[in-house]
């Protein structure tokens, strides 16, 4: 009896991994694998409950409470009394766990065989994501500035936020040895597995193919190849005006008539962002080629560090090469789209979240 816990890293197939599981259920009961239900968002609350990030994603905190403990009560029941073989539960939101976080969120699992597996993939490609997801969180800055003030700042970790100093974002949620670190610290040797994303081209279900290995369960107990869903890229142009997009949303909340964190995640990133700029296209961001003595040696070594710590590699370990852009190729700063003005795009995000908030007035006032 096993339970899996697979933290991340962000941006590495972990939506894709988690439809499977979430859509196969059925199929992963059969074999003796749980993927624990508890509601819808279970799993994304139970996370962010684990991190006490309810603030950050605009959730309630009474909403999230106890829900971690709910999922680990679902996987030990089907372990100990329904003859389960394995559990694994699944967000990449558990990733930058702290070592303290860890260990509240190994305590519900004490007295089972528990793994740990962390995703990890080319900087070249987490790079840009990194970048855009900031953004898709209200973030106006330029690639430019991310590589200014993160991608070439110091990667070492002895000033790491853990440490309370000041090492940068990126290199702390894409340090994958360091994740591996955190999470498996506590736990017997040898329960620490590393999952490489495939490169680009290359068939989808080998990423499912690998993660079942480190999972220790059989790959053929769901199809891979089935369609699921996805998170979102945005091609450069629609970063752009999603920057531009953001700037006027703030404005409109330094005036008094902005949004919440709540209605900003909803509207504006899953609304707009995830619905309307993801179903555009467009030409997809990669990081400049001259990143690529930046963005190398860290994988290299983070992936020597793993490997020293005896923690298994499911993988090639050249799919850690940085993709990135080719000569003469742009960057990923580019101007917007012609003929969408981001300033009326804020102003109508901003006014389809105010009917909800008028009607809750109506409804509370006698």
């Amino acid at each position: 009896m096993r339970v899996v816990l697979h933290v991340g890293l962000p941006k590495t197939g972990t939506t894709y991994l988690q439809a499977l599981l979430a859509g196969q259920r059925d199929a992963l009961r059969a074999g003796g694998v749980v993927h624990p239900f508890v509601r819808p968002g279970a799993m994304f609350e139970g996370a962010v409950e684990v991190r006490g990030s309810a603030a950050k994603f605009g959730l309630d905190p009474a909403r999230v409470e106890g829900t971690w403990q709910a999922l680990c009560e679902r996987a030990r029941a089907f372990l100990e009394q329904e003859g389960g073989s394995t559990a694994v539960l699944s967000h990449e939101v558990l990733a930058g766990a702290t070592p303290e976080q860890v260990h509240r969120a190994l305590a519900p699992l004490a007295g089972l065989e528990v793994h740990v597996v962390v995703t990890a993939r080319d900087l070249g490609r987490q790079a840009v994501a990194h970048w855009q997801e900031e953004v898709k969180l209200g973030s106006t800055a330029s690639f430019a500035e991310l590589e200014r003030t993160q991608l070439r700042c110091d990667t070492g970790r002895d000033a790491g936020p853990d440490a309370g100093g000041r090492r940068p974002h990126f290199w702390h949620a894409q340090d994958f040895a360091a994740a591996l670190e955190r999470w498996s610290g506590p736990l017997p040797a040898g329960r620490g597995h590393l999952v490489l994303a495939p490169p680009p081209g290359a068939p989808r279900e080998l990423l499912w193919q690998r993660f079942a290995a480190a999972c220790g369960i059989d790959p053929g107990l769901l199809d891979p190849t089935v369609e699921v869903g996805a998170n979102p890229s945005l091609g450069a142009a629609q970063v752009a005006l999603l920057r531009e997009v953001n700037r006027e949303v703030q404005r409109l909340g330094e005036r008094g008539s902005g949004l919440d964190a709540a209605q900003r995640h909803q509207v504006v990133k899953r609304g707009y962002a995830e619905g309307v700029l993801a179903a555009q296209g467009g030409r997809p961001a990669r990081a400049p080629a001259a990143l690529a003595d930046v963005l190398g040696p860290p994988a290299r070594r983070w992936l020597d560090e793993a490997l020293a710590a005896g923690h298994s590699l499911h993988g090639d370990p050249d799919d850690l090469f940085p993709v990135l852009a080719g000569p003469g190729e742009d960057g990923p700063d580019v101007v917007p789209p012609p003929g969408v003005d981001p300033v009326a795009v804020a102003r109508e995000l901003v006014a389809s979240a105010r009917p909800r908030r008028r009607r809750w007035w109506r409804s509370s006032t006698p």
